[in-house]
């Protein structure tokens, strides 16, 4: 039972190093930086659930869903 304990706390430990120290410090990265850019010229809500609302998510869900319908299939003729 103490194992247990321990994993747990550990885990614990560990999530919030990572949520409180090690995640804000990825605000900095070249990579993440475009990404925080445009939500935030955009005043998007990245904690919603659905961007349901917002022009460019819509734009890109109809993009997807026409990518998925109309992928080329190996062996059908598309003539």
């Amino acid at each position: 039972m103490l194992k247990r304990v321990a994993g747990f706390i550990i885990s614990m430990a560990l999530c919030m190093i990572f949520m409180l120290y090690l995640a804000p410090m990825m605000d900095n990265h070249p990579a993440v930086k475009p990404l925080i850019s445009f939500i935030d010229e955009r005043d998007i809500d990245a904690g919603a659930l659905y961007y349901t609302e917002i022009e460019e998510f819509s734009e890109a869900n109809i993009t997807m869903d026409n990518t998925m319908a109309y992928t080329p299939r190996q062996g059908v003729s598309t003539f």
